[in-house]
């Protein structure tokens, strides 16, 4: 287990897969029949599914997946938070 954890590169492929989820998530927020908890559900399906299609079907490959939907859900919330925090800013001023 610690050898695939020193083995792991945050390989451009694994940045790709993140902007795509960040986009499809943000497609997703806006169809009306999914409920908000279920979009890290289905960006999480979403990446295992690129990822062995792609990768093979492995643990490393598993492991990618997940470190690719949770940059794109930290990447997403670090934005909206931020973009929360300047507007609660400016309305003090």
């Amino acid at each position: 287990m610690e050898d695939l954890l020193f083995t792991v590169e945050i390989t451009p492929q694994i940045i790709y897969l993140t902007l795509i989820l960040i986009v499809i998530g943000s497609a997703l927020k806006d169809v009306p029949f999914i409920e908000r908890w279920m979009i890290i559900w289905i960006l999480l399906t979403i990446s295992i599914l690129v990822e062995f299609t792609f990768m093979g079907f492995n643990f490393k490959s598993l492991f990618e997946a997940v470190i690719s939907s949770s940059l794109a859900t930290m990447a997403y919330q670090t934005y909206k938070q931020t973009k929360k925090g300047v507007r609660s800013i400016r309305m003090r001023k």
